[in-house]
């Protein structure tokens, strides 16, 4: 009986802390984003697919913008659009794109991270901030990576990705000047 009652015990810590880790972690990704601290955004944000991610969600918005076949757009602009997604999601820029939902009030408690996250085995969801409308809220996507949860993805609210299309159509209207 002893022994049941210290297996039951165990598994309550392991769950606890499965809970807490993930939660730990977020945190520590804003204060990376909040002291603009490369090598810990580098070692907990996995940045080749946070910008495929945002690289996504930018291309489907300025798609449907511009009212273009996929095809169209993919063959006359790919340069131009190619350039203004490196320059707007270069990775010192991607620091301005965490700010918003990195922010230290975006979270509010514990608690409230709980109540807004949610878990899929090895990744972990939360929506913040937890005081805005669902329309204005970030999801922000962890995975837990070779013993660490790192951010894989950002997915942005509306306003958000309509103001990086308009900084992507200011770029493109702006080409790179070629040195004769």
């Amino acid at each position: 009986m002893r022994w049941i009652l210290v297996i039951i015990l165990a598994l309550i810590v392991l769950l606890a802390g499965y809970t807490v880790w993930p939660i730990y972690d977020l945190y520590r990704i804003a204060s990376g984003v909040e002291t603009r601290n490369p090598a810990a955004l580098h070692k907990l944000v996995d940045i080749p697919s946070l910008r495929a991610s945002l690289t996504k969600q930018i291309l489907d918005v300025h798609r449907k913008q511009t009212d273009k076949s996929v095809a169209l757009s993919e063959r006359s602009e790919r340069p131009a659009v190619g350039f203004g997604l490196a320059k707007i999601l270069h990775p010192e820029r991607l620091h301005d794109v965490l700010a918003a939902p990195f922010t230290a009030n975006s979270f509010g408690s514990a608690w409230q991270i709980w109540l807004n996250s949610d878990y899929s085995g090895r990744t972990f969801y939360v929506t913040v901030p937890v005081d805005r409308p669902s329309d204005q809220r970030f999801r922000i996507r962890l995975r837990l990576v070779n013993w660490d949860w790192k951010l894989l993805a950002l997915d942005l609210p509306e306003s958000a990705k309509a103001h990086l299309v308009q900084e992507l159509a200011k770029v493109m209207a702006d080409p790179p000047k070629s040195p004769n």
